[in-house]
């Protein structure tokens, strides 16, 4: 192949450039892979703290996460988000730390004030509303948190995020329990696991182990205060079955995992108690109080487990172990300041009293167990009187608004729909009643040009005859032309054979009697062609040939043209083989070639380009030559002499030679076609099947 030199330094540069790019984008790409690699190794470091927290203690763990934090440079809002997440992970476990865990809600919430980052992280986004909720849900803000929990859910449903809309559910059915509307509650948790269930985010321990178990936990608890214990039995072994089935997937979470099972152990010695199956409640919180002291909450398990056996005791009889297990949990931390435990210590240790018959000291902390149970209820009242009243009353008024918003859509739209539909009855009738007025015009004017196209196919038919007629005749004519011709050609090649019989030719000589030779077997085939029948034209007889062979032998013939016009050509080409006719496509080259040799002037180039494809070869044929009229363009592949011009350097051009190249392209299953415009040089394009 060979290319101009000028060409080869804008494809230096351009490799160059290709280089940079290339380079560039991966130092982009390890930079970023270094910012998700680093994201990743924090989320590691942290679950590593979070195992270990409870052994080194919160302040200590809240300590080391602040100091990792501190030596992380170009900290990024994803962790941040882990960062906020996580504190108040941490600041919930420590009942001292209940106001900084507040706080690190809020600088979460902070984070996705700019509306780029919720859409980006909308999992993260939701969560953080999720934690707000459950903030204003400890403080008994019950209507704030609701709101809460809307704004989350609302958000995830538009963007079709289902995963994250259970958590929504869950809490919401907590609200509807702290309210002891049990049986609402139950249907939230059962929506909860619906849609667990259709979430498909593969090992995500929160929500494939932690909500579920958690569901079936919370819906049988609500059935025990329904007092139906047998439902209440049946979720409890459900969540245990479920624990028992998933537990190989998350080797990681052991410590919760044994910590649910306790849990559960707990939920179904409550159910046998609430059934008088003590023996069974009995042997099950004694398996559920020898669980590993290094599980978190395990105090607070130890302290309801305690506190069921002591009832237990107390329903049996056994006064002797009840007091025991009563002065166990008042040992136990915390105890003592909780006041709903101190008033269920005093009422259980009145009936241990009244069981042992010292009545009187029974029923002086009988009476001073109802005083306070009586004044905490007076103050729950005034806490939650507001907040229950304003929550209906907000609910009431946002109902109206709602109804009566949609009475006015509703309206609205009827009233557009019958302007509408007046509208549309309108049109209706006055397109009945025109098209009937234009009915009888349309059949008079159909009847008249009926008759009118009748006449014209009979004169149309008489042209075509005349054409056909014509096209015979000029048939005819060409092939009594081509014969005269055979001769004159004949004689031509058989002087050129004597010209030196005497003395040998020079080389230049020799080169010039061979392409007058050549041109001569050329113009033979091309009589033979004309000569033959339309239908013998169309056969091809194809075979494997390699088309830069073909082009390369075109222009070594035609190279002595070029040079007497001192053109330059310019041959770039890809090994194509095809199944083709060599003679007739040697013949559509060489014809091309010819007609860019005669258009183009004197001194100018010449370029050929043969590409091979997939499954097709495409040879182009470019010139700087006069180019092709608009008016001329098609004629350009007719069997006429219309589109014929004379060549630069005064050439003959006789019109004919592109539409037998067409006929010839066509036949092989090609196609062929150019670009020209006048004054600024033609190229023509052959697409073979390859």
């Amino acid at each position: 192949m060979s290319n101009p030199s000028s060409l080869l330094l804008p494809s230096f540069q351009c490799r160059i450039i290709l280089i940079f790019l290339v380079l560039a984008g991966c130092l982009a790409g390890c930079r970023k892979s270094e910012k998700s690699e680093r994201h990743v190794q924090l989320k590691v470091w942290i679950d590593s703290l979070d195992r270990h927290s409870r052994e080194m203690g919160i302040p200590k763990a809240i300590a080391r996460l602040d100091s990792f934090m501190a030596t992380q440079e170009d900290k990024n809002v994803h962790d941040s988000i882990l960062y906020y997440k996580f504190m108040k992970v941490l600041s919930h476990r420590d009942s001292t730390l209940e106001h900084n865990a507040l706080i690190y809600t809020d600088s979460l919430l902070h984070l996705f004030d700019p509306e780029h980052v919720r859409l980006e992280n909308p999992n993260d986004y939701s969560k953080a509303l999720l934690l707000k909720g459950d903030d204003l849900l400890k403080q008994k803000e019950y209507y704030l948190a609701y709101r809460n929990y809307y704004k989350g859910k609302s958000f995830l449903t538009s963007i079709g995020e289902i995963c994250e809309c259970a958590r929504y559910s869950s809490r919401i059915a907590t609200i509807s329990f702290k309210e002891e509307n049990y049986y609402q509650a139950i249907e939230y948790w059962k929506q909860e696991l619906k849609e667990l269930s259709e979430c498909r985010e593969a090992d995500n321990f929160q929500l494939e182990f932690i909500e579920k178990q958690g569901s079936m936990r919370n819906i049988g608890t609500a059935y025990l205060h329904l007092n139906d214990p047998a439902m209440a039995l049946d979720y409890f072994n459900q969540a245990s079955k479920f624990v028992r089935q998933n537990a190989a997937r998350f080797p990681r979470e052991k410590n919760f995992i044994r910590f649910a099972r306790i849990v559960i152990l707990r939920n179904q010695a409550e159910a046998y108690a609430l059934k008088g199956d003590n023996r069974t409640a009995e042997k099950l919180i004694k398996k559920c109080l020898e669980h590993d002291p290094n599980i978190d909450w395990s105090v607070e398990v130890e302290q309801e487990s305690r506190q069921i056996l002591t009832q237990i005791y107390i329903d049996t009889q056994q006064y002797d172990k009840a007091q025991a297990e009563l002065d166990t949990l008042r040992r136990l931390p915390g105890a003592v300041n909780n006041a709903f435990k101190y008033n269920s210590f005093q009422r259980m240790q009145a009936s241990i009293l009244y069981g042992r018959g010292d009545y009187k000291e029974a029923g002086k902390l009988l009476l001073a167990e109802l005083e306070n149970e009586r004044i905490a209820k007076l103050k729950r009242n005034i806490a939650t009187k507001s907040n229950v009243g304003r929550l209906l009353q907000q609910v009431q008024r946002e109902h109206e608004i709602e109804l009566a918003a949609g009475k006015d859509a509703r309206e609205d739209l009827i009233l557009r729909f019958s302007i509408l539909i007046s509208l549309a009855m309108a049109v209706i009738v006055y397109l009945i009643w025109r098209n009937a007025r234009k009915k009888a015009m349309n059949l008079r004017a159909v009847t008249k040009l009926n008759g009118e196209i009748t006449q014209s196919n009979i004169a149309l038919l008489d042209t075509v005859n005349a054409l056909e007629q014509s096209e015979i005749d000029k048939e005819n004519m060409l092939r009594i032309v081509a014969h005269d011709l055979r001769n004159p050609i004949a004689a031509m090649i058989s002087g050129s054979d004597v010209l030196f019989w005497d003395q040998p030719p020079s080389e230049e000589q020799a080169m010039i009697i061979e392409a007058i030779q050549q041109s001569g077997q050329l113009a033979f085939g091309l009589i033979g062609q004309i000569l033959q029948s339309e239908t013998d034209r169309k056969k091809i007889v194809k075979n494997e040939e390699d088309l830069a062979e073909i082009v390369q032998s075109c222009i070594d013939m035609l190279s002595y043209k070029g040079k007497e016009k001192r053109q330059t050509i310019y041959y770039d080409y890809e090994k194509a083989m095809v199944a083709v006719d060599r003679e007739k496509i040697w013949r559509v080259f060489s014809n091309l070639l010819s007609n860019a040799v005669k258009f183009s002037p004197s001194e100018s180039a010449i370029k050929v380009n043969l590409k091979k494809r997939s499954n097709q070869a495409l040879l182009s044929v470019q010139d700087h030559g006069i180019g092709i009229p608009e008016d001329l363009q098609g004629h350009i592949f007719h069997s006429t002499n219309d589109a014929r011009r004379v060549g630069t350097a005064g050439e003959q051009s006789f019109g004919i030679g592109l539409s037998i190249c067409k006929q010839i392209v066509e036949a092989h299953g090609g196609k062929i076609w150019f670009e020209s415009a006048s004054g600024a040089g033609t190229t023509f394009f052959v697409e073979l099947p390859g």
